[in-house]
Order: C-alpha cells, then sequence, then structure tokens
C-alpha cells in the first residue's frame, strides 16, 4: 500500500499503516480536502485486518498548524445552525483518532497547534522531536476548541493554562513534563520512534490490544468524558456564532488582507 493522495500520503510497512497530512507549504492545516482523504484512509487500516497500529505524521516541517483559516473565513458561517455542522463535522474528525479501534501513535515536528494539538492529543501515544511548538491560540481571536480532550490527558489546571493564554509556543520539553506527549526525541526522530512503538504494538496479538485500548477509552466514558465533550463542543458553538467583535475583525481582516494579515493584528493586541 503506497498512495499520494492530494492532501495525505498512505502508505504501510509490515504491520504499521502510515498516514501522512501532506499540505507542507501550509504547515499542513486541516482543510475539508484533507479532512476526508484522512478519514477515509483511517476507515481503510481501521478495516484491514493486516494493519495493527497506525502512525500519523505531517510532510515538511510541521505536523499541523491546525484548521485552515482562510478556508473557515471564507465560508462566512453566522447562524447557530450552520456553526453546529461545521463544529459537529469538526469534532468527528478530530475524535476519530481516539476512536479508532487500533492504536494511533502521532509523530510530531515542528508546529502542532490549534485542531492539529487536538488530533496528537486524540491519538493515543505521542512522539515530538525536541524542536517541535505546541500551543491553542483560539482564544487570541475569540474562538475555541471543538474537542476538549485536554483536561482528560494534561488536567484541568494545565489545560487552562494553555487554553486560557493562547500560548502558541510551549516547547516539546514543556509538552513532555506536563504530560501532553509521551516521549521527547531529537529533531527529525519522531517519526522512527513511533514507528517503534507502532512495531512493538503490532507485534502482540490484535485482540488483545484492541480490547485493552477500548477498556481504556470506555474507563473515561464512565467518568463521564463522552458527555463532557459534547457539552464543549456545544460551547464551541455558542462561542463562534456569538459575533464577538474580536472574531468578527479577525475574518474581516483575514478575508482582505490574507491570514498572515490576521494574525499580525491578532499579535498586535497583546
Amino acid at each position: 500500500m503506497n498512495e499520494h493522495l492530494s492532501c495525505v500520503e498512505v502508505s504501510a510497512e509490515r504491520k504499521v499503516g502510515i498516514l501522512k497530512f501532506s499540505r507542507a507549504r501550509k504547515h499542513n492545516a486541516f482543510n475539508q480536502k484533507l479532512m476526508e482523504e484522512a478519514s477515509t484512509a483511517l476507515r481503510t487500516f481501521n478495516r484491514d485486518n493486516q494493519i495493527n497500529a497506525i502512525v500519523v505524521t505531517g510532510a515538511g516541517p510541521s505536523f499541523s498548524a491546525g484548521f485552515d483559516l482562510n478556508e473557515v473565513a471564507a465560508q462566512k458561517y453566522t447562524t447557530p445552525c450552520e456553526w453546529q455542522a461545521a463544529v459537529t463535522a469538526d469534532f468527528e474528525y478530530i475524535m476519530q483518532f481516539w476512536d479508532s479501534p487500533k492504536p494511533t501513535i502521532a509523530a510530531v515536528e515542528g508546529y502542532c497547534l490549534g485542531s492539529g494539538l487536538e488530533v496528537a492529543v486524540a491519538c493515543d501515544i505521542t512522539v515530538a522531536g525536541d524542536k517541535a511548538l505546541f500551543g491553542v491560540p483560539e482564544v487570541k481571536f475569540g474562538s475555541s476548541i471543538v474537542a476538549l480532550i485536554l483536561p482528560w490527558i494534561i488536567g484541568p489546571k494545565y489545560t487552562k493554562e494553555l487554553l486560557l493564554t493562547g500560548n502558541d509556543r510551549i516547547s516539546a520539553a514543556r509538552a513532555g513534563e506536563i504530560g501532553l506527549v509521551n516521549h521527547v526525541v531529537a529533531e527529525g526522530a519522531s517519526f522512527a520512534h513511533a514507528m517503534e512503538i507502532a512495531n512493538e504494538i503490532a507485534s502482540a496479538p490484535a485482540l488483545s490490544v484492541q480490547l485493552t485500548k477500548r477498556a481504556v477509552n470506555r474507563t473515561a466514558d464512565i467518568q463521564g468524558m463522552r458527555e463532557a465533550l459534547r457539552w464543549a463542543a456545544d460551547t464551541c458553538v455558542f462561542i463562534e456564532s456569538s459575533g464577538s467583535e474580536v472574531n468578527a475583525e479577525f475574518n474581516r481582516i483575514a478575508a482582505r488582507d490574507g491570514m498572515q494579515a490576521a494574525v499580525a493584528w491578532r499579535n498586535s493586541r497583546n
């Protein structure tokens, strides 16, 4: 298996499926096409009895800079119904990495921001190169996180620090300290290390691995994780459709002058 689609690359090595985001010039920002292709690839891996683990990574210098804000701004969503549909689709895209019956391992280099960070967190294991940068900057432009898995991974205090400051320069070392990633390795070595872990997992009996993952996820569900995630997604819809002045101005600048100008405007407000 070796397939290069327009926005993702799909391949396999022995019993490990490899899903690579492939919009390198856009730091692998998630547009609609990438999300569709990645979702199709993940479903294919899930159905393939020869694949026992899945590595998720990004082409070029970054894992992912998050949702493609140019595409989001172009949609010009205004009503709660429009935002509900958009947030639901984004939520399902992120959660499929958590819900995959097969273990998912994220290999992170460069930027891992916003929904890119959400995907990395939704994966079962995360490996980061030591120059990787993490963050969830949504609050800085009046937006919100879609799948609020973070409190279940790093706890409420670290989650509040990340989300309320919008800091998008969190080092890999700091990410390791707070439990955001499992392993920090030398720059450029994250994929090789993730493959080592994936091959170790894939060598175990598949049924045992999959049922164990399901049991761990079920523990979180019993504790109320799924209900909390749905409530947080509803909060995201409310924030996005509330028409805040900051968010509206950010989108106006993005539509008129481009995303770089909008981000510069946002940063000038600090």
